[in-house]
């Protein structure tokens, strides 16, 4: 290898360094002659010679890749090359299309080692933007890879495959590229989902922390020798649940199982009279609300309801039963404003694409022992989303055609084909990771004809019953228990919070002004004043960031904005073109102050009324409240 090689596979990758360093000759990869003077990669494989470039003129070959791609690349568009062979495509691509980074992809260790011998990566100018280098010799290095050249970038690039590696490596390539879709698909899902309730997480958060103050911490605030080693049934809403009514009555009148109903599944429960041990929400959405409505209409208090506290704050409004509550990694108010006066850490429940997940990560830690899943059906049935007894106005329980069209097959639990859709498979997926950490816990899946879950153990709820204990439940467990919070701490930390509005105010104007002069610099073209005003803005930006104001409202109700502004000025941040970096930073600011301006207006008549109710509850009237 090359020295100067050495030194630039210190700076980008040791692995692969010592990994070519460790690396015995391979008979069946060898530099050969082309027809026209060229070098040429010749690989030996399952006993057939196949040739990484041309064998007569590589040059001709990588000049028609180039032209091929023409139409579909702009110039200084970034780049990831998948098969690094001998270079010569990466050296006409860069030349042509001048991409702001690229990254290089390679499946065969042998195939760098024999290119650093020729190739000189300190030295050949086109590779003095090439941002990673991996080497992919494990499935599960694919991942890690695609994470490190996507995951800072607010655009996906493009990729070029150098056509010999769709033949030669066709399972690796193939590999990648149904994980580089995947990611995207939930990038995109992640990104949507932060765009649509990252403000709505936050503001039901604060109107939710009244509601906190006041009933138990289902994971700090009981007993847990009540559901230690009891078995617990998790009812969801799918269409299976039909078929296990009158299982579910019987367990209920012999008390041999805790039920739990998550989301809709309660309104199926109460149509055919089965009252569950609690009802689990945890919806941001305003509709979550009409989930509930049968309860709040007939009056039942006799269901306690367990709520997110990030849930719709529409839902707990006039809840006629008993309240429990668990605090969700969604809320950012909890996070900071409350302490326990027993717990130094209070567990949270991490938000997942389903209640069904969040309440089995709430059994677990509970340590209910086995958890059985009943109407968990991740698919469709008789073109059918719920069991019946559930039905919105928002939502029919029919399938459109649109739908019917989309649906795809999947392996259900007896190991035939069930219909499902790509929510689903999200869902079941994350449920899955979560059903992996559960090694100590037993649970099983007794939805029939439903898709089947990784980690779980199929098992009819007919032969279960037989195999339950009559009296294990404990009725009325949500009783008298109370939170045990430090109001103290809360109020302490929500003066400082109320403290902090008014300045907030200040400083998202002081930033602004910044702003409003860097733009004004460039248009009289005084160049020379721009560091110094990059300067200040950071640090304007970077007291903004420090105040708990900002860390308990701002940052979550406005984190998809904010990834992307950073990911843009990070991309100019060692820019020698100061014009188009101010640029930049001023678009890019006024997108972020702008919504800055739009949370703290939503948020601030609302701190207000919760500050002024700790102080009511807390016995400290003092103090000035507006």
């Amino acid at each position: 290898m090359l020295v100067d090689n050495r030194v630039v596979l210190r700076e980008k990758s040791k692995y692969i360094l010592e990994r070519l360093d460790h690396l015995k000759d391979c008979n069946n990869i060898k530099l050969v002659d082309a027809k026209n003077g060229q070098k040429t990669l010749q690989i030996e494989k399952n006993n057939k010679k196949q040739y990484i470039h041309s064998t007569y003129n590589p040059e001709k070959e990588i000049a028609l890749l180039v032209e091929k791609f023409r139409e579909n690349l702009k110039e200084k568009e970034p780049l990831i090359f998948i098969g690094f062979g001998l270079g010569y495509h990466i050296e006409a691509f860069v030349k042509t299309f001048s991409p702001a980074w690229f990254s290089i992809v390679e499946f065969n260790s042998s195939i760098l080692k024999e290119a650093f011998t020729i190739i000189n990566l300190k030295k050949n100018r086109a590779y003095s933007n090439l941002k990673n280098l991996h080497l992919i010799e494990e499935e599960e290095n694919v991942l890690p890879a695609i994470l490190q050249d996507v995951n800072d970038v607010n655009k996906p690039p493009q990729i070029v495959v150098l056509p010999s590696y769709e033949r030669i490596f066709k399972e690796e390539v193939g590999q990648y590229f149904s994980k580089f879709n995947q990611y995207l698909k939930e990038k995109k899902n992640h990104f949507t989902t932060t765009i649509s309730f990252q403000k709505r997480w936050t503001f039901n958060s604060l109107k939710n922390f009244p509601y906190l103050l006041k009933t138990p911490n289902l994971l700090t605030d009981f007993d847990r020798s009540v559901f230690e080693n009891k078995p617990a049934i998790l009812v969801a809403a799918g269409p299976s649940l039909n078929e296990e009514f009158d299982n579910l009555k019987k367990i209920k009148k012999d008390r041999s199982a805790y039920i739990f109903s998550v989301g809709s599944a309660i309104n199926a429960l109460i149509e055919h009279d089965i009252y569950p041990d609690a009802a689990f929400t945890y919806d941001p959405t305003q509709k979550n609300q009409f989930v509930f409505q049968k309860i709040k209409e007939k009056g039942i208090t006799d269901i306690p309801m367990v709520f997110g506290s990030s849930v719709g704050f529409e839902t707990l409004e006039n809840y006629p039963g008993k309240m429990a509550h668990f605090i969700t990694s969604q809320d950012y108010i909890s996070a900071y404003t409350i302490k326990h006066n027993v717990f130094n850490d209070i567990d949270i429940a991490v938000d997942s694409p389903s209640i069904a997940i969040i309440t089995l990560q709430l059994l677990n830690q509970l340590n209910f022992n086995p958890i059985i899943l009943v109407g968990q059906n991740f698919s469709y049935q008789h073109n059918k989303r719920f069991a019946s007894g559930i039905e919105y106005n928002c939502v029919k329980n029919e399938l459109n055609e649109k739908e019917i069209e989309k649906a795809f097959e999947i392996e259900s639990v007896d190991g035939d084909k069930v219909l499902t859709n790509d929510g689903f498979v999200r869902m079941k997926t994350s449920m899955e990771l979560i059903l992996s950490g559960m090694k100590d816990k037993t649970v099983y899946n007794t939805t029939k004809n439903g898709a089947k879950i990784k980690h779980t153990f199929y098992k009819e709820l007919e032969t279960i019953i037989t195999e339950l204990t009559k009296n294990t439940v404990v009725n009325s467990w949500l009783s008298n228990q109370k939170p045990n919070y430090n109001l103290d701490f809360i109020r302490e930390k929500w003066q400082k919070l109320v403290n902090e509005l008014k300045q907030i105010e200040e400083k998202i104007k002081d930033i602004n002004k910044f702003v409003e002069k860097i733009e004004e610099t460039v248009n009289s073209r005084k160049l020379n004043k721009l560091h110094r005003l990059f300067t200040t803005l950071d640090e304007k930006v970077n007291e903004l960031l420090q105040t708990l104001f900002y860390k308990v409202f701002l940052s979550s109700m406005t984190r998809f904005e904010y990834e992307l502004v950073s990911k843009e000025i990070s991309s100019v941040r060692n820019s020698s073109d100061l014009i188009n970096k101010a640029k930049v930073i001023v678009k890019q600011y006024r997108r972020l102050i702008n919504e800055w301006v739009v949370s703290y207006q939503l948020v601030r008549e609302e701190i207000h009324k919760v500050y002024h109710h700790i102080l009511e509850i807390s016995g400290n009237r003092e103090g000035e409240i507006y």
